[in-house]
């Protein structure tokens, strides 16, 4: 059994997949209105909250309780099948590049070096550590990986690669709260007076660390606060992502919703209490999402961050229980939503960069 795969897990997913007990989409169910302050908006810059909020943020990554957490697992799909983390943004600078970047001025601004924790997959981690090795990043990186898991073909089969071997997909970003804590990254954090974890996805350059959003986390007192935007994109498309609902009175994010009843979507940006994920397992729920490789009908077990905020306590309490800080999008200057799904994707965001970096 190889350190990402675990093969007893795996036959009882496949057999509860068997069972019907593993979808790809949980069950409709009754979302309740969400009300007011369950979402509080970004403060506009210049306003005193906005200016109490920095200075709360700001103590935070000064006194050393502050880590990022970078998303760069994955198996880059819709880039060729390449290493995203690796992909040049602008001449010399990937994306992981960049996420580092803002990391290492942020640290160099508060007189203290923050630490980035970096969830690869058993696609990319090799080629993240050598390019780690080829350009040593100027604060401390951890390296930890999320799990592997054997694809499936529509008769419960095991799918193969034309060699035999069975085919491996990356089990989801979800898979965070369990790689946090098998990998001992998580405890490492802690001993070194970690206290709060900003995850981010390492394609979101827009999601920086912001003494502001670390502020306003800090201060309501929430397991895990998401950073929400406008479901309608620059170009008037409606993105498919989690809304921020109500479910049995429980603040929560809901996967598959009608996007027209719901005008804002999840960043997939969210600063967690690391207390909250260490204290006990989070036990997201596994999916059973539907894909195409090699232009074959492919069934992948993954799981999905935002649905540990469906989870409750045995006596019924939120298990993580969340806030919602509505980010702005579209505006270059102030946007912390900015996401390269495919190549398309990378000139905006390259002009961008460019601009920050005056290249």
């Amino acid at each position: 059994m190889s350190d990402d795969f675990d093969q007893e897990l795996f036959e009882a997913l496949r057999e509860r997949w068997r069972r019907g007990e593993i979808v790809e989409a949980p069950p409709p169910t009754t979302l309740e209105p969400l009300r007011e302050g369950d979402v509080v908006p970004l403060p506009a810059p210049g306003s005193a909250e906005h200016r109490r909020a920095s200075e709360v943020g700001e103590a935070l990554l000064r006194s050393g309780q502050v880590a990022a957490l970078v998303v760069a697992g994955g198996a880059g799909t819709r880039f060729g099948g390449a290493v995203k983390a690796l992909v040049e943004v602008v001449p010399g600078q990937t994306f992981l590049d960049l996420k580092l970047l803002d990391v290492a001025r942020t640290s160099e601004r508060v007189g203290r070096l923050v630490p980035v924790a970096v969830m690869t997959s058993f696609l990319t981690a090799e080629g993240i550590a050598e390019h780690l090795r080829r350009r040593p990043p100027t604060v401390p990186v951890l390296l930890f990986r999320q799990a592997r898991l054997p694809r499936l073909q529509p008769d419960g089969e095991i799918f193969r690669e034309p060699s035999g071997e069975p085919s491996f997909a990356p089990s989801g970003h979800g898979d965070v709260f369990r790689a946090l804590r098998s990998s001992g990254v998580g405890a490492e954090l802690w001993a070194a007076g970690v206290r709060h974890l900003y995850f981010s996805n390492v394609d979101n350059l827009a999601a920086t660390l912001d003494p502001v959003v670390l502020g306003l986390h800090a201060e309501g007192g929430a397991a895990m606060t998401v950073e929400v935007t406008p479901r309608t994109a620059p170009d008037g498309k409606l993105d498919v992502g989690a809304a921020p609902v109500r479910v049995g009175g429980q603040l929560q994010l809901v996967e598959k919703v009608d996007p027209r009843a719901h005008a804002t979507i999840s960043t997939n940006s969210i600063t967690f209490r690391l207390e909250s994920l260490l204290a006990a397992p989070i036990p997201v729920p596994f999916r059973a999402v539907r894909k195409t490789v090699d232009g074959a009908p492919v069934i992948q077990f993954e799981q999905v961050t935002a649905e540990a905020s469906a989870l409750r306590t045995p006596g019924g309490d939120p298990l993580l229980p969340v806030r919602f800080l509505e980010v702005p999008r579209g505006d270059p200057a102030r946007s912390r939503f900015e996401p390269c799904k495919a190549p398309g994707d990378l000139e905006p965001v390259a002009a961008r960069v460019r601009r920050l970096l005056a290249l």
